[in-house]
């Protein structure tokens, strides 16, 4: 296993730091953020119908970039949707976290010869000198990983007797023409093995994918491990950009059989349809808050490749209206298509009334946002949160979420595999294993550990 160099955040501990980290340069090309400390903070436990205009109050009357999340369940406080009660999330957060850190700086490298640009510079010399240490010093995240046959076992919301006859009913719903494409998401929960590092963990999962939108965030006692390889939005100037995923291929080792996996995934008409479904409801998002006639598809269907996948991209941009704020592009957007369905609303409704545990922060995003300096937001960017996890290493337990999205020409078997292949490298630097199609007493006694 080759080594992985990221800023070491040990020394931070005590000042509750936020990384935002872009891997997909491989180890010479990383940069990021790093905040440390928190000046103000907004926090909205549950949903809240107001919830984007706080968010969008509290980062326009900052003095510098804000860093936080939105959890998917936020969609509750949609008038709209009247959902169903579900069991909640094996480690919840709250709904909505927002901080205007004491310290924020962008780094490009790591090591002596990093290049830092600081975007807050702390008042307290020891904090500042702590930041800049974290990016000089990097921590190597070439820890060996749980041998399988050591692995703790895995607790599933959905076993694969269940997902099977989830697959029936949103299939079913799909036939009746209720709705077109849904993503199907199970929770996963297990045991923390001995000895774990949140910090370690997160640096390999980083080697492993070369994820372009992870970050690893502090909260209470609770860390977020997220290698994303999804961007939900990003706003520069007046341009707004969305990159929905949709089609997923493993990487393999021989390049030859690498590139036929490719080409395949390419030209798979299940993939490609799933895939231009969500990229026209994008526009459609997009065309509530867009300037007339500025919605474009820029690629459809483009293969990218990160170190574990191939994933199938698309992608989406508008010139923004001159009167439409933050909380209007969110609520024209969120929660987005590629993580719930199409119509969006019904897919929304059906989610709930199938899946039996919350989404929690899964489906939600996390990222920046600048304020504009005139009390609103000006430049963003927000991931998805996908290939996530959420820890409590005091109390020794993990919860992640995996999913696809479902249409006419899906098999339910596949779709199934495809869960089992976007956990895998999570899984394995959580020292977990998902050995069995099904849930058995071990797993049940994994779940009252977790």
């Amino acid at each position: 296993m080759d080594s992985f160099l990221l800023p070491d955040l040990s020394g931070l501990d005590e000042w509750t730091p936020w990384m935002l980290l872009d891997a997909s340069g491989g180890e010479a090309g990383i940069k990021g953020f790093l905040a440390a400390g928190v000046r103000r903070s907004l926090t909205l436990a549950s949903p809240t119908e107001d919830a984007f205009e706080q968010i969008q109050s509290f980062v326009g009357n900052s003095r510098g970039r804000c860093f936080g999340w939105i959890g998917y369940d936020q969609l509750r406080a949609d008038p709209m949707l009247d959902l169903p009660l579900q069991e909640e999330v094996g480690l919840p957060l709250p709904v909505v976290h927002w901080i205007e850190a004491e310290g924020a700086l962008s780094f490009e490298g790591v090591g002596k010869d990093a290049r830092c640009t600081w975007f807050s510079r702390p008042q307290d010399p020891r904090l500042a000198a702590l930041i800049e240490q974290a990016v000089s010093h990097p921590i190597d995240g070439a820890a060996g990983e749980v041998h399988p046959d050591n692995a703790n076992p895995v607790w599933s919301s959905l076993d694969r007797e269940g997902y099977l006859e989830a697959f029936g009913r949103v299939h079913a719903h799909i036939e009746r023409g209720d709705l077109y494409e849904l993503n199907l998401c199970r929770e996963l929960r297990g045991a923390l093995p001995a000895g774990f590092s949140a910090r370690q963990a997160f640096s390999a999962m980083v080697r492993k994918t070369g994820a372009p939108y992870s970050a690893h965030l502090s909260f209470e006692g609770r860390e977020v491990l997220s290698v994303s390889p999804e961007c939900f939005l990003e706003k520069r100037g007046n341009r707004l950009t969305s990159r929905p995923i949709k089609g997923t291929a493993p990487r393999h080792a021989d390049p030859m059989e690498d590139a036929r996996a490719a080409a395949a995934l390419k030209t798979d008409v299940k993939e490609r349809a799933e895939n231009v479904m969500i990229t026209d409801l994008v526009r459609n998002d997009l065309s509530r808050v867009a300037a007339p006639s500025s919605v474009q598809v820029e690629e459809l269907c483009g293969i990218h490749s990160f170190r574990n996948v191939h994933q199938m991209i698309s992608t989406v941009s508008c010139t923004v209206r001159s009167d439409a704020a933050w909380a209007d592009i969110l609520r024209a957007t969120f929660p987005m298509g590629s993580m719930t369905g199409a119509p969006k609303l019904r897919a929304m409704e059906i989610t709930a009334e199938t899946e039996p545990v919350q989404r929690g922060l899964y489906s939600g995003t996390l990222g920046w946002a600048d304020p504009d300096g005139a009390g609103g937001v000006g430049d963003f960017h927000l991931n998805v949160v996908i290939r996530t996890a959420v820890v409590d290493p005091k109390a020794g337990s993990w919860s992640l979420h995996v999913g696809g999205a479902l249409t006419a020409l899906a098999q339910a078997d596949a779709e199934w595999a495809e869960t089992r292949l976007k956990a895998k490298a999570l899984l394995e630097v959580l020292g977990a294993v998902e050995t069995s199609p099904s849930i058995g007493p071990a797993c049940a006694e994994s779940e009252a550990h977790g």
